[in-house]
């Protein structure tokens, strides 16, 4: 996550299935942005000129999913008001969500995740946004757009439920896409959710449900609600 992507189309989807969660669920849940700085990747991650799907923010039917989260989110048009630490001190979603704000550097991954657990100890399910999803080999500058399989396992040792956004890929059909990102969680002994969440957002994104060993959750029922819901997502198994 980058803070010129705050409220664009994929973090309305995001807060729309956080907030369903936790109405459902009767219960907060962690946000861990996975914030980062475009300029620890490098001088082409500055240039890049994305961060502007908000169509959204006036096509009717999206409106009407949640009128107080697209009043609110309008305000972050302005790219200079983008700010993360200022948007989780002021957001209805406060009630429903604890936001981790930290940076994530190249050199602060190991404190930064300690940091993380502390904040969001209480919460059950920790909700996840790199970039650019799950790796199990990625290296270089781009490494801190991505979540690893150690990231996942120290989360899981506190007995978390984690959920994290993944990009659909452009080159595969996105339920071969999916079968191929199980396997390899699977590979790395991670207990996968069958069911994955799909928002039809143009690029599309999906969430990604990784258990603990022990979980009390009923998310069956409420993932399918949600899906049920909201006529841009659907349930991909």
């Amino acid at each position: 996550m980058q803070e010129r992507y705050l409220g664009d189309i994929h973090d309305y989807f995001k807060f729309l299935f956080l907030k369903f969660l936790s109405n459902s669920l009767k219960t907060k849940i962690g946000l861990n942005w996975f914030l980062i700085k475009p300029e620890d990747i490098g001088q082409k991650e500055v240039e890049k000129n994305d961060g502007e799907k908000r169509k959204y923010l006036h096509h009717t039917e999206l409106q009407n999913y949640d009128e107080t989260l697209i009043s609110e989110l309008k305000l972050y048009q302005d790219n200079k008001k983008r700010d993360v630490v200022n948007f989780s001190k002021n957001t209805h979603l406060r009630k429903h969500i604890n936001f981790f704000n930290k940076v994530l550097t190249h050199s602060n991954k190991a404190e930064w995740l300690k940091e993380s657990l502390i904040k969001l100890k209480n919460e059950k399910i920790i909700f996840l946004d790199p970039d650019n999803g799950f790796s199990n080999n990625q290296k270089g500058r781009k490494s801190i757009k991505y979540l690893f399989p150690e990231d996942c396992s120290e989360i899981l040792r506190q007995n978390k439920i984690i959920i994290f956004t993944q990009f659909q890929s452009f080159t595969i059909k996105h339920k071969e896409y999916i079968k191929v990102l199980k396997k390899k969680l699977r590979d790395s002994k991670f207990t996968v959710f069958s069911k994955v969440i799909r928002n039809r957002t143009a690029p599309n994104t999906f969430y990604i449900t990784i258990l603990p060993n022990e979980n009390s959750l009923n998310l069956h029922k409420t993932y399918e609600e949600y899906s049920k819901k909201f006529s841009r997502t659907e349930i991909v198994s």
